[in-house]
Formats: C-alpha cells, sequence, structure tokens
C-alpha cells in the first residue's frame, strides 16, 4: 500500500463516518477558547470543562483576567495539572493581549506562540478553530495516532505536522486534528488499543504489521528491543516480546539433585495452575460469556401523556407544552452542542424543516447546553427551530432519557440520543430510539 493509499483510505472513512468533528472543549468565544486551550495541556477536555464555567462567569474577558492576581487564578483551577505555572501564564496572557494586540486574539500562528502559555499547539488550534485557518495542531493523540497508522514517520510533533500537512488536502486539516484526536482518545488508546473494534485497520501500519519501531516513537515505544512483536486478534492485542538468545552462565554449577528438586517444584507449580483437560467422563466446564453491554432506553411508550414541560430557547423565549396544543411535536434529545452527531442531527432536521412544517410539526430540539451555547449552535448552522436549555435537565429526567451509554468504547452516564413524536392531543405517538443522526429528518418523514 502505498503513502498515498494510506492517506485516501484514512481520510475517505473519516468522511464517510465523521463527516463533522470539533473540539470537545466549551467555550462562547475567542479569548475563552485559548484559555481553556491553555489549561488543556496534559489535561483531560473532561477537567478542564468542569473548571472553565465558573473562570469564564467570574473574568469573561482579557480585561478581567488581566486584572486577577495569579494566587486567585490559582484557586479557581487548582484541579488541573500544572496550576501554579497556569494560573501565571493566563494573567500575563491577558495582559499582553491587552497591550500588544488590542484585546484581540491575533490570527497570526507566529504572534500567538508570543503569548505567555501559548505553545505551537495552542497556537494551531486557535488558527484552525477560530480563524478557520488550515493548522495542524499535535498533541499526544494526533502524534501517536498518525505514526500507528503510518501516515507520518515523525520522531517530534514538529516532524508530525509538517508530514501531515503535506498530504492532507487543505480543506481537511483543521477537521483532521479532531479526527485523530477523537480516535486516539476513544479506540487507539495508548496503552492497549482497540484493535478490535478499529475500522482503520485495512490502512493501519501498525495492525498490518504487529510491530512497534522504536524509531517513530508513540504510547509503546519505551519497550526493548527496537522492535517489539504483537499477537493481534479480534477482540485482544498481546504483546510478546522476542526470545532472548541463550549465554553461558560463569556462575558454579548446581547440583544434580538440587536442579531435580527446582524442576519438580517448578512442575508441581504448573500443574496447579494448568487447566484441566477434557475427558469423556469429566467435561471441561463451559467458559463464562462477557454479558454484551446494552444502554439505557427510556421508559415511555407510544400512548403515553407526554409530560409537560417548560424552558427557554436560545433566544430566551419561553417554549412550554401546553402552548403548543393542536401541534405534532418532534422533541428531539441530543447529547451537546456543536459534536459532530448532534450537528448532523440538527442538519438533517434543519434540511427537512419546511416539510415537516407542512405536516403541522413543530421541531424542538433539547439538551443540557445553556442558552448562550445554544445561540451559538443555532447561528452557526441556520438552525430554524429552538433549541430549549434544560440546564437543571427537568425535561430530560422527565423524558427519562439520562443513563448508561457507550461511544467509541468508553461507557459513561449521559443523554442518551432520543426523539419523541407528539400527537396534536398530547399524546407520544413514536418513540425512536435507533436515531439516523444523518438522515434523521427524513428517517421522521418516513414514519
Amino acid at each position: 500500500m502505498t503513502l498515498k493509499e494510506r492517506y485516501e483510505g484514512v481520510i475517505n472513512y473519516f468522511k464517510t463516518n465523521v463527516p463533522i468533528a470539533e473540539t470537545e472543549l466549551q467555550y462562547s468565544n475567542p479569548f475563552e477558547l485559548i484559555v481553556a486551550v491553555i489549561l488543556s495541556a496534559q489535561c483531560t477536555d473532561k477537567r478542564i470543562n468542569q473548571v472553565t464555567p465558573k473562570l469564564f462567569r467570574d473574568y469573561p474577558t482579557a480585561e478581567a483576567l488581566a486584572s486577577a492576581s495569579s494566587d486567585t487564578i490559582f484557586n479557581y483551577i487548582r484541579s488541573v495539572s500544572y496550576p501554579n505555572n497556569k494560573a501565571k501564564h493566563l494573567v500575563n496572557m491577558a495582559n499582553m493581549l491587552l497591550k500588544d494586540f488590542n484585546g484581540v486574539i491575533p490570527s497570526d500562528i507566529d504572534q500567538l506562540v508570543k503569548l505567555p502559555g501559548v505553545g505551537r499547539k495552542t497556537a494551531n488550534v486557535v488558527a484552525s478553530v477560530i480563524y478557520d485557518k488550515p493548522a495542524m495542531a499535535v498533541d499526544t493523540h494526533v502524534f501517536r495516532v498518525s505514526n500507528r497508522l503510518g501516515l507520518t514517520k515523525a520522531k517530534t510533533p514538529l516532524q508530525s505536522e509538517q508530514q501531515l500537512i503535506k498530504h492532507i488536502p487543505e480543506q481537511y486539516v483543521a477537521t483532521a486534528h479532531h479526527w485523530l484526536i477523537l480516535h486516539g482518545r476513544y479506540t487507539c488508546l495508548a496503552r492497549t488499543p482497540k484493535c478490535g473494534e478499529c475500522k482503520l485497520t485495512e490502512w493501519c501500519h501498525y495492525f498490518k504489521t504487529k510491530t512497534i519501531n522504536k524509531n517513530y516513537p508513540h504510547s509503546l515505544s519505551h519497550k526493548k528491543p527496537n522492535s517489539i512483536k504483537l499477537e493481534i486478534t479480534k477482540d485482544i492485542m498481546a504483546k510478546t516480546t522476542p526470545t532472548k538468545k541463550t549465554v553461558k552462565s560463569e556462575k558454579p554449577t548446581i547440583p544434580k539433585k538440587a536442579v531435580v528438586k527446582k524442576a519438580a517444584a517448578k512442575k508441581v507449580a504448573i500443574k496447579k495452575v494448568a487447566p484441566a483437560k477434557p475427558t469423556k467422563s469429566a467435561p471441561a466446564k463451559a467458559t463464562t460469556k462477557e454479558t454484551k453491554f446494552v444502554a439505557h432506553s427510556t421508559s415511555l411508550k407510544v400512548g403515553d401523556k407526554a409530560p409537560t414541560f417548560s424552558a427557554k430557547d436560545q433566544n430566551g423565549k419561553t417554549i412550554a407544552l401546553k402552548d403548543l396544543k393542536g401541534k405534532n411535536i418532534v422533541l428531539y434529545f441530543y447529547p451537546k452542542d456543536n459534536t459532530p452527531g448532534c450537528t448532523m442531527e440538527a442538519c438533517s432536521l434543519r434540511d427537512e424543516h419546511q416539510y415537516l412544517s407542512k405536516k403541522n410539526f413543530v421541531v424542538l430540539g433539547v439538551s443540557a447546553d445553556d442558552e448562550k451555547m445554544h445561540k451559538k449552535f443555532a447561528t452557526k448552522y441556520e438552525l430554524p427551530f429552538s433549541l430549549l436549555a434544560d440546564t437543571d435537565m427537568a425535561i430530560i429526567k422527565a423524558y427519562d432519557v439520562w443513563g448508561t451509554k457507550q461511544f467509541m468504547g468508553r461507557i459513561y452516564d449521559g443523554i442518551i440520543r432520543t426523539t419523541f413524536i407528539i400527537n396534536e392531543k398530547g399524546i407520544v405517538s413514536h418513540v425512536i430510539t435507533d436515531v439516523k443522526t444523518k438522515e434523521h429528518g427524513k428517517q421522521i418523514l418516513d414514519l
């Protein structure tokens, strides 16, 4: 397989299956993004998203942050990695932003890296996300995944960045950064890559050769010797090191009796742990099968009366079920604004909105995001319907769409993507749990 074919295969897979990929950091303007990215260095996005809401509430602008002391900011971010240094970086960054850039986040990479706490990776993230520039930010996930797949042969993040930009079409560079991050975060894990679940094995050099090359490091590059052979099965990758050459020992020879006793002891030890072979009189015990994961599903059924609700949408307007009598309602619950699947679902409903309106449908989206996030999401994708801000999750719980779910191998609690069709009498007429995000609008029209 040529390098060109490898790139084409990987990009085509992501284009088809993850057409929209964005950062998982939560922000509402360029200033909040650069603060979040500085904090995210060697720390998880989940942790940053727990810390930043209070920080952004009390210090929403560069002016406010510049007037604070690093000790004060430390108390807000003490749970992230390296809080002392990051607190100083944030205050100094805000001051330089005001002094040298009039409070405006620069778009040029060379200017961005002048800001305290902003390295090349952070600068590339800001340039690509805010200014839509073809910049490739290389973090630990991008570096690891690109080397494993065989897209790069890099020893440093800069080499990885240069090689990726050279081969990825310009219009996909910014999105490819998020493709590789998400793949590394949920599938191509550092220590135990989930090759049995991966859909890129057809183009993966690591999977095909079963070899980790120390010259192009990733998570297993510290192992010795220079290359490690892997036995890859459907569900697991078991590491096996090459056999060592026997070396003549210069130690005194062990007496024969001691050797016999040692061998006998070893034999006994092996017998204790060795599984019994099946016989006609004693058949082997059946191995316990792993229980298949089952995601939570709503308890509401067709024919149930729709639970009442009232919440504000992205424009601050209060939407209540009681005010929609005589209308058919598409009430769809989705995990989060500006995430790939949720964006595809919203755009599908947007594209079919005129046809849904002709059938007397009112479309309402619900997530736990606030009005500010909804406004940004709706404006960016020109959504013609209301998104309800259910920050206290009252509607989410009333419709029983919060529970255990699985995404890219990770099991956690969250909003289960579900759509309820409520008829003119306020009765649930359809419950859609197998939501097809790319064509959800048509899926509803075909009911």
